[in-house]
This record gives C-alpha cells, sequence and structure tokens, in this order.
C-alpha cells in the first residue's frame, strides 16, 4: 500500500497455443477446444484478494487493447484444477487474428483485486510491433516461470514494462441500492426438493465431496481402510473426479437435460411406454427342481384420458421344470453354482416377458427393463476340471422353450437349447424391435466397466491440452487409480467405481455420453462358447444423475438406438421426477410391485411343489429322496426330529 493505494502490478503471460481459443479469428484453425488464457495459481494469489482466491471465482472489468482496439467487457477468472482461466465471451475482430504463439499478454491491476477495481490487458504482436516485443522478451525472458512473470510497482522492470501497458481507470462506485418493501416469506413445511436451478456459483468438486450425503458413501466404501488412507482414498477421489469432469466438458461428454415437464410430456404425448419387471418365488428347492416366476409388464400411453391409458399384464407366468435332463424328462442332476441356474431362470423369464411386449404391441416407443440389458453370460455354462466337463450347465425343457421364445421359434436341438443360445435368440429379437428398449439400473455398481470405456474412447490430440500429462501416461495413472489391484504399482486403495466416481463427476440434470461396453469379454468366454458369444450385441451405456441427492442412474440401450438417447434420457429423467423425494422412473416401481411375488405366495408354491414331489418319492420307493423331503417339509433346521443322533 502506498497513500491508502493498492499496489500496482503487471503480469506478463507469452501466450501459448492453447490461449489463442479465446480469440475468434484463431478457433478455426486449433487443434484443442480450450476457450481461455491460462493464468497461474500463484499469479492469481497475487492478483486476488484473499476472499476471491478462496472462493476460485470472480468477475473482473477487462479493458483489452491491441492496436487501435479497444474492448471493454466483464471477464470470468475462475479456477481450473490447479491453475486459473481468464476467460468470458470471444473476443471478435480480425485484428487479432495477427497474435500468435510466443506473443505477450500484459495485465495491470491493483493486487488484492476483489473484482471492484478495472484491469486493463494488452496485447504485443511480434508482427505488429516488432521492436517492443523484442524488448519485452529481452526484459522478461530470464524471469518467466511457466510462461508468466509479475512485476511490482516500485521494481525498475515495472517502470520498463508499464509504459506498454495503461492504467486502469478509477473503479466505479457501486449505485446504493433502492429500498424496498420486503414480504413476509412462507416457510415451507419440507425442504424443497430440488437447489435452485441457477445457483450463483457452481461447487467446485472438493465443495461437492463434502456434502455429507456423499462423505457417507465414500467412507462405506474406505470403511476397510485406516483413517490416513481414508484420507488418501478421498483425495484421489476428487482428482480423478475434477480432471474426468473437465476432460468430458472439453469434448462435449456430458449432455444437459433440461428439466421440463410440460414440454416432455407434450412430445411424447400419444407414444406408448412400457415398463417390464419379473420376481421370482423363493423356492428352497429351486436350483435342480420346479421354477415359480411371474414377469408383469405396464403400458402407458401419455395424452391419453380414459380407460385406454394405463393396461397391466402379467406377460409371462411359469411354475414348471425349467431345466430338463440330458435325455428328456426331469432334471435330477446337480450343479455346484445354484445361483447361476437361478440368475439364468430369471434372466431369460424377463427378457422373454420383452420380447412379447414389442411382439403383440408394436407401434410401442420404448420398454424399459428394470435391470441390465445385456448380461455376462461366460458364467452360465459347463463347470469344467482338466480340459473335460465336470457338471454340465443343464438345458431348457421343451416346456421352458415354449414360454421363452417367440411361438414362430421351430424346436431346438443340442445346445441351441442352452442358455446362452436361448437367451441370444430374446436379445436379436429385442434389437430388432422398433422401440427403444433400455434396462435402467438403480443399484450401485461395484465394478467400473463404464469409466474404462470412456477412457478408451477420449480422442488423445483433444484432451492433450487440458492434462497434466501426457494422454497416454494420464490413462495409465487414471486406471491404476480407478483398481489398484489391477495395477502392477504398489498403489493402496479401494477400486472406485462407476456410481461413486459419475456420481461425483456429474451435476444433477446431466448425463453422461454413451459409451460402447462389452459385457461378454472373449478372454473370458468358454472356449466351446466363444462362437456363439461373440455374436452377442455390445450395448451403450450413460449414467445420468437426477437429484443430487442419490445415486446416478445407469442406463443401457441397443448400439441402433443412440441417435435416440437425449430424448430417451430425458423421459427417464421426468419419469422419475413424478413423485416427490423420490428419483427412479415410476413406471418401474410401479411394475416391480405388480410382479413382485411376495413370500405368502411363495410359501404354498414352495409347499405344493415339495409334497409332489414326496409322493414321486413314495411311488418311485426312492427312501433317499422321500427322507429329504420329509425334513425339508418340517419345517425349521431346529426342529428336534432334525437333530442329529446316533441313528442318522
Amino acid at each position: 500500500m502506498s497513500d491508502g493505494k493498492p499496489q500496482e502490478l503487471v503480469i506478463v503471460r507469452s501466450l501459448a497455443e492453447s490461449d489463442l481459443g479465446l480469440f475468434a479469428a484463431h478457433r478455426a484453425n486449433l487443434r484443442g477446444r480450450q476457450r481461455a488464457i491460462n493464468i497461474n495459481a500463484s499469479v492469481a494469489e497475487r492478483l486476488l484478494s484473499p476472499e476471491r482466491f478462496e472462493a476460485g471465482d470472480t468477475m473482473l472489468d477487462c479493458i483489452c487493447t491491441f492496436g487501435d482496439v479497444e474492448i471493454r467487457e466483464k471477464r470470468r477468472l475462475n479456477k481450473s484444477q490447479k491453475n486459473w482461466r481468464l476467460g468470458g465471451a470471444k473476443i471478435e475482430g480480425e485484428a487479432f487474428a495477427r497474435l500468435d504463439c510466443k506473443d505477450f499478454m500484459l495485465i495491470r491491476s491493483p493486487a488484492g483485486n476483489d473484482g471492484s477495481y478495472p484491469v486493463t490487458i494488452t496485447f504485443i504482436a511480434r508482427v505488429h510491433d516488432p521492436l517492443v516485443h523484442a524488448g519485452l522478451a529481452s526484459c522478461v525472458e530470464r524471469v518467466l516461470e511457466s510462461s508468466m512473470a509479475i512485476c511490482e510497482e516500485g521494481t525498475p522492470r515495472f517502470e520498463t514494462i508499464a509504459r506498454y501497458c495503461p492504467t486502469p481507470p478509477a473503479p466505479i462506485p457501486p449505485e446504493l441500492p433502492s429500498v424496498q418493501v420486503r414480504r413476509p416469506t412462507t416457510v415451507p413445511p419440507m425442504p424443497r426438493q430440488t437447489a435452485p436451478e441457477h445457483p450463483s456459483r457452481k461447487r467446485t468438486i472438493r465443495e461437492k465431496l463434502r456434502e455429507p450425503h456423499i462423505l457417507e458413501r465414500m467412507l462405506k466404501v474406505a470403511g476397510d481402510l485406516s483413517a490416513p488412507a481414508q484420507l488418501r482414498f478421498m483425495e484421489t477421489v476428487e482428482q480423478l473426479a475434477s480432471q474426468l469432469r473437465e476432460v468430458l466438458l472439453e469434448t462435449g461428454g456430458i449432455i444437459r437435460v433440461e428439466k421440463d415437464h410440460p414440454a416432455l410430456w407434450k412430445a411424447v404425448a400419444g407414444r406408448p411406454i412400457g415398463f417390464v419387471d419379473g420376481g421370482l418365488a423363493n423356492l428352497s428347492m429351486l436350483g435342480s427342481a420346479p421354477v415359480a416366476a411371474r414377469v408383469g409388464g405396464y403400458v402407458v400411453t401419455p395424452g391419453e384420458r380414459g380407460p385406454a391409458r394405463e393396461r397391466f399384464t402379467v406377460l409371462k407366468q411359469l411354475i414348471d421344470e425349467l431345466y430338463s435332463h440330458v435325455d428328456g424328462g426331469v432334471y435330477q442332476d446337480t450343479f455346484p453354482d445354484i445361483g447361476a441356474l437361478r440368475d439364468a431362470a430369471r434372466i431369460s423369464i424377463e427378457a422373454a416377458g420383452a420380447v412379447r411386449m414389442v411382439c403383440e404391441q408394436p407401434d410401442i416407443a420404448w420398454v424399459m427393463l428394470h435391470g441390465s440389458l445385456v448380461n455376462p453370460v461366460s458364467r452360465y455354462t459347463d463347470v469344467m476340471k482338466d480340459g473335460a466337463i465336470h457338471n454340465s450347465f443343464p438345458d431348457f425343457s421343451d416346456s421352458a422353450l415354449a414360454e421363452l421364445l417367440p411361438p414362430e421359434t421351430g424346436p431346438l436341438k443340442g445346445r441351441d437349447r442352452n442358455f446362452i443360445s436361448v437367451h441370444l435368440r430374446q436379445l436379436q429379437a429385442l434389437q430388432q424391435s422398433q422401440a427403444v428398449v433400455c434396462g435402467v439400473v438403480e443399484r450401485e455398481s461395484t465394478t467400473s466397466t463404464v469409466s474404462g470405456a470412456v477412457l478408451n474412447s477420449l480422442d488423445d490430440h483433444a484432451i492433450r491440452d487440458v492434462l497434466p500429462l501426457p494422454p497416454d501416461a494420464w490413462k495409465k495413472w487414471f486406471r491404476n487409480a480407478l483398481d489398484p489391484s489391477d495395477s502392477g504399482d504398489d498403489m493402496e486403495g479401494q477400486r472406485i467405481t462407476d456410481s461413486l466416481l459419475f456420481r461425483c463427476v456429474l451435476e444433477p440434470g446431466e448425463a453422461l455420453l454413451p459409451v460402447a461396453i462389452d459385457r461378454n469379454i472373449m478372454r473370458k468366454a468358454p472356449l466351446a462358447w466363444q462362437d456363439v458369444i461373440v455374436n452377442y450385441p455390445k450395448p451403450v451405456a450413460s449414467y445420468l444423475m437426477v437429484t443430487e441427492w442419490t445415486a446416478p442412474i445407469r442406463i443401457e440401450m441397443f448400439a441402433k438406438d443412440v441417435e435416440r438417447f437425449r430424448e430417451t434420457a430425458a423421459l427417464i429423467m421426468h419419469c422419475a421426477l413424478l413423485l416427490p423425494n423420490y428419483a427412479f422412473p415410476v413406471g418401474l416401481d410401479i411394475v416391480d410391485k405388480f410382479a413382485r411375488i411376495p413370500d405368502w405366495m411363495s410359501r404354498p408354491v414352495n409347499t405344493r411343489t415339495a409334497v409332489l414331489a414326496l409322493k414321486s418319492a413314495l411311488d418311485e420307493g426312492d427312501t433317499r429322496l422321500f427322507d429329504s423331503l420329509r425334513r425339508m417339509l418340517c419345517g425349521s433346521g431346529r426342529e428336534w426330529l432334525l437333530r442329529p443322533g446316533i441313528f442318522k
């Protein structure tokens, strides 16, 4: 300070190629998409007041001059990763086309500017004023650090350079606000559902990660780590989310989905929308015995008034032997992975319900399945041991095939009756329909498949200017940080899942641009089934952030429908916002409750199948089967008849 005035600074910037994106005359010829001038963090700390520097964002009244051209307008100086950027509206004018790399930008401003003091910015080009340019180069070339230097008032260097950069005008005193009578505001009985649509300042990733609901989720993921390791885990998540968001914004990888219920429902009026979900009865004998399943369908036509607006249907209902013996008849063998048999039953019966819906209603516009659209199928094959089949995965029975495939499907033999072949036929039938068939998943994932696919889709040339490392090195570091267990380095920490990462990256009303994912990687496929698994479709996947309080929704769809992703994402988001304190498509919640098989229905089905099996054991004289069924019908495993004794 001198005489009550702040000390003046002249900041020198040697322009880089990426800085030229601020000028309209250069944008057509640049490889990168940066639209601002980089400012080093140490320089920004001297230029701005402590409050503005801590906030990470401020508006400066900038007077830009180049030769005879002068432009005065507000420009934003905000933090981007470790450095800052001076942006704002693009600078128009053909005169600025003469600027080039290594030309100089001079910024003159009081130190500790809180945005109330104007700033003068002068550009010195080699082709326009070679003598001045050469003099500046000789004056600052030894003091430039990361292409920038600060010259303080009272130093010889300041006196030399300040003559080429005009003194900023005096600040304009703010107008006194008019006195307004404020009406008393009513306090709502419950908090508002969403934050204001246009907040005064967007939160940084660091601020977002310190929200209680995200902190809680991060601590659950890293709960097994020590306190220092948990802190490092949170810092890693912050780094990954900050850098990935900047890269996605630079490459157009984030899509904005505007909330506008009247416009959305008007656009989809008269177009039927279907929702499909299934349920399995909790049968204790499931594995090598009957399956009780029900698949429900809910079709609604927005804009329709009357009884035809909504329709509930039971698409599939099956209580039968789903698997058959290799020689026909009832499947009585054992398979070690009982969960695989149950999952294969669920996946195939739900897909059969979706196939029936698109076949019976060809005009349907969307079909939403509750769950993944394409599942990994390598698990549902024979168990091998020493190169030979140790346990065969059972084929579907004739009655099951009649339920799972369209009626026009002919008789199947051999491995065409296996789950992998049958489910491929179901997916191909869905893929050929005119409707957009998509899977919607609200459960938080345990993998980082989508994050890896996003990395693979990034063009190195497009992201080079916004990365702190070369693209190849940055991608390798990113993958290792996502899943330390897969890296050869001594990296610690838990895997950072897709749900957690994109919950930090995306803001409410934003969606990830869909990326192709391979759910059936050939190196994991059994050799005997590779010729079939290679034909499985490769869907595109995205994440949609509905509200800041919930995890993002994963959306999967066939690649042929990717052009309709924007309207599909908008439909899913508005379906999720129909109910207060809710963030999942309400149609899927409705059909889930419609199709679910409650315990009071599972118990009688379970008992009836056991009694029928008991009768069959009596007729055949199978004492071992009879004894096992008797134990099961006794109820609890703690019954005194089931306690071990000398005769058992």
